[in-house]
């Protein structure tokens, strides 16, 4: 019954990182797919470039709490309930819930919804993390915004932070009593994240490494005169 009920709860974490920020703003408020605009990802900084700042924001925020509000919910309330009922160490609510904000992320890269084409699972990690650690996502969210606001390229900041997270969860994650290795446990539940962005940042590097990659840069509105 326990590993049901975390089966299901993972499932429904896959299920809400499908729901993509970018993907259903542009079809709701008209224009077309942007996965069909601009580099073709389905994520915030697409969403700037191709249909401007506050779009690109709100996709942002739909992308960062979904991941915070699913994985709060499990923490909080269905993995104790699993844990109730199959006292076994990788069942309790501090491992399990890297389970889901995996599955989360998962379903962001690949949603169900979409046709497996999202996003790169940057601003979802970051809401995921502040559940798992906050202080990992906190920590992670100000090494991005240091390496953005010097090289003014998005792709730089995204995998500067991934490479950080399991060093700073490694610092910060929470002790278990009775779990030698619980911490170092975590650590490497957190680098599936770290590993998830660099691997869906692959066309980023090779751009990189060209001297290629583009700054950040909003699209400007049209003037009417």
């Amino acid at each position: 019954m326990a590993f049901l009920v975390l089966v299901l709860i993972i499932a429904v974490s896959y299920l809400v990182g499908s729901i993509n920020g970018a993907v259903v703003l542009s079809k709701v408020f008209g224009g077309g797919d942007v996965r069909n605009e601009g580099s073709g990802n389905a994520g915030m900084t697409n969403m700037i470039r191709s249909r401007g700042l506050v779009p690109g924001l709100i996709t942002f925020l739909i992308d960062t709490l979904k991941g915070t509000l699913v994985c709060l919910i499990a923490k909080l309330w269905v993995l104790p309930y699993v844990y109730s009922l199959a006292t076994v160490d990788a069942l309790r609510p501090q491992y399990a819930v890297y389970y889901c904000a995996i599955a989360c992320i998962m379903g962001h890269i690949f949603p169900v919804f979409f046709g497996f084409k999202g996003g790169k699972g940057v601003s979802t990690t970051l809401g995921v993390g502040f559940v798992c650690c906050w202080q990992t996502a906190l920590l992670g969210l100000t090494f991005f915004l240091i390496a953005f606001l010097i090289t003014r390229i998005i792709s730089v900041g995204s995998l500067t932070a991934a490479v950080s997270l399991p060093f700073l969860n490694w610092a910060f994650a929470p002790e278990i009593k009775g779990e030698p290795y619980a911490v170092l446990i975590q650590a490497l539940l957190v680098a599936v994240f770290s590993l998830n962005i660099i691997i869906s940042h692959r066309a980023n590097i090779g751009r990189l490494v060209r001297g290629e990659e583009k700054k950040l840069t909003a699209k400007k509105k049209e003037s009417n005169l």
